[in-house]
């Protein structure tokens, strides 16, 4: 694989996760998941990243469905990590002071944007016109949102891309395909339907979790980066590691990192790589706080 990038910007991480068992009651991970049933925090992914010092940013997505105290103790921990320059929260999309309780974060230059894990709900909840009348604030307050979704419900992206023109939405993981069982060609009609729309964007993230954790290797991510690349455009992809639920693996922060490279060499430009990796981010979540730089090539 690669062992050096070719280009100067500093890396913005799309995709951290913090938890802590001692301060919330989490829905997942659980007791089953072992690897990753104990708390992980910004020196966790300090340690992580020690062999990648081109990774100065990170955006940090939500966990916890239920409480908007994650958002809080999120954004205490950027006032001393500044490497911290993105939060996308949690909020009750339900909740009829949806509009108040989005304009007070939102003052933070932190908080750019909501998820939800879809994965914890009904199948229909993205559907269903509550949560789109919280939808609509999200998009009317100029914030992202983020869809956890796997290829099975990629129709609902189509449905909320149409009906919030201006929101940005952001496919989280590829919409989870199912790389260890090769399977593509559905998923491949899906995605291209999905980005026909400009307002969708896809995250170049979790994959080596859904390949075989333990004989995984970039080759067998590389037709699904490709189609990505090829259907949205080098300028709709951004780098996530979704740090730490590739410890599921034997992959390492690195070969996160490395894979994903070796995964763009023959299908992007040096100039498209770094947006990739950098200014996307920056863009697409409207990053407001500023960035940590960096002129290191080598890693």
């Amino acid at each position: 694989m690669l062992r050096k990038m070719d280009f100067d910007s500093p890396i913005i991480d799309t995709h951290v996760h913090f938890w802590d068992f001692d301060k919330f009651k989490y829905q997942w991970p659980t007791a089953e998941d072992k690897v990753l049933f104990r708390n992980f925090l910004p020196s966790d992914y300090a340690d992580a990243t020690k062999d990648v010092p081109a990774v100065k940013n990170g955006i940090f997505v939500q966990v916890h469905n239920g409480t908007v105290e994650e958002n809080d103790w999120v954004l205490k921990f950027a006032e001393k990590h500044k490497w911290i320059v993105g939060l996308v929260g949690w909020v009750d999309l339900k909740d009829p002071d949806v509009e108040s309780v989005l304009k007070h974060y939102a003052q933070n230059d932190r908080f750019v944007g909501v998820r939800h894990i879809t994965e914890l709900e009904p199948p229909d909840w993205l559907g269903r016109e509550e949560i789109h009348k919280g939808l609509a604030i999200v998009e009317k307050l100029n914030l992202t949102f983020d869809l956890l979704l796997r290829p099975q419900l990629l129709d609902y992206a189509l449905q909320l891309a149409d009906k919030f023109p201006n929101l940005t939405l952001i496919i989280d993981h590829l919409a989870k395909p199912k790389i260890k069982e090769k399977e593509i060609e559905e998923w491949k009609v899906k995605m291209s339907k999905v980005a026909s729309y400009p307002n969708v964007y896809c995250k170049l993230s979790g994959m080596v979790t859904e390949a075989d954790w333990e004989k995984w290797k970039p080759s067998d991510l590389k037709p699904y980066v490709k189609h990505c690349v090829e259907s949205f455009g080098a300028s709709r992809c951004m780098f996530g590691s979704d740090f730490p639920v590739f410890s599921f693996t034997t992959a390492t922060y690195k070969d996160v990192v490395y894979a994903l490279c070796e995964c763009l060499k023959d299908c992007t430009t040096s100039q498209e790589r770094e947006d990739i990796f950098c200014h996307n981010a920056a863009r697409i979540y409207k990053i407001k706080a500023p960035l940590n730089n960096t002129n290191l090539k080598e890693f």
